[in-house]
């Protein structure tokens, strides 16, 4: 088995919002450390889709955080839903 390896940058949160454009421009993986400890991981997409699996893991934790965060504000999948779809119409009409 062959395993690429990938050097991962460290940065600060700071540096990272001030740096994010290019980081992606440029497709590099960056641990985002906040107090000296890690804060965040950024992949670019393109690699994770590369690793189907990597990608699904990715998603699946997106997809729980997100109902966490619906479920302690009270909202309903299918509000989300309603506001997703009136955000699409608005956005096609301009």
């Amino acid at each position: 088995m062959v395993m690429e390896v990938t050097t991962l940058e460290f940065i600060s949160v700071r540096d990272f919002k001030a740096q994010a454009t290019r980081i992606i421009r440029e497709g590099r993986d960056v641990l985002i450390m906040r107090g000296g400890k890690p804060a965040g991981f950024f992949v670019p997409w393109d690699e994770l889709k590369a690793d189907s699996s990597f990608r699904r893991a990715a998603l699946e934790v997106l997809m729980a955080r997100l109902k966490q965060e619906r479920t302690e504000k009270g909202v309903t999948e299918e509000e989300v839903m309603a506001d997703f779809e009136s955000f699409r119409k608005d956005r096609r009409r301009r």
